[in-house]
């Protein structure tokens, strides 16, 4: 009982500490990089109401359903955009890291997966296993969520 009450006050303080992200004033495309971060529209775990979690720079900058997508400003220079997965609605391990250089008027776009692997069977019931990954993506594919 002691430990899942710390474990509880562990987990309130993790959500109380995450720091979002918040484009700086005056930022537009002609002095910072536009970044389009969106997550595929496939129907594989579109029904989860566990989302995954999206940092710039070890900042949160939100959560992604399935075939959504976030817009937001970055000064030129170096970022780090990581995914997280959520389990029991809080960031977990880090799925996903893209590191580069912003140079401004440029526009980026990330993509962020969850696609479905196998099925594994395991006595009388089964396991499903996924895989996420946030990889550098095209316009293109970013019009089309795929």
């Amino acid at each position: 009982m002691r430990n899942l009450l710390f474990l509880c006050l562990l987990c309130i303080a993790g959500c109380a500490s995450t720091e979002k992200y918040q484009s700086p004033e005056g930022l537009n495309l002609s002095n910072s990089a536009r970044v389009f971060l969106y997550r595929t529209a496939v129907l594989y775990h579109s029904a989860n109401p566990e989302q995954p979690f999206f940092y710039l720079n070890n900042k949160l900058v939100g959560n992604l359903g399935t075939g959504s997508f976030v817009t937001f400003y970055v000064k030129p220079g170096q970022h780090v955009l990581t995914s997280k997965e959520s389990i029991l609605f809080m960031p977990s391990n880090e799925s996903g890291k893209i590191s580069g250089q912003f140079e401004a008027g440029k526009t980026y776009y990330f993509r962020y997966s969850k696609d479905f692997v196998s099925v594994t069977g395991l006595g009388s019931g089964f396991v499903m296993s996924d895989s996420s990954s946030l990889t550098i993506a095209t316009e293109q594919q970013f019009l089309d969520k795929t």
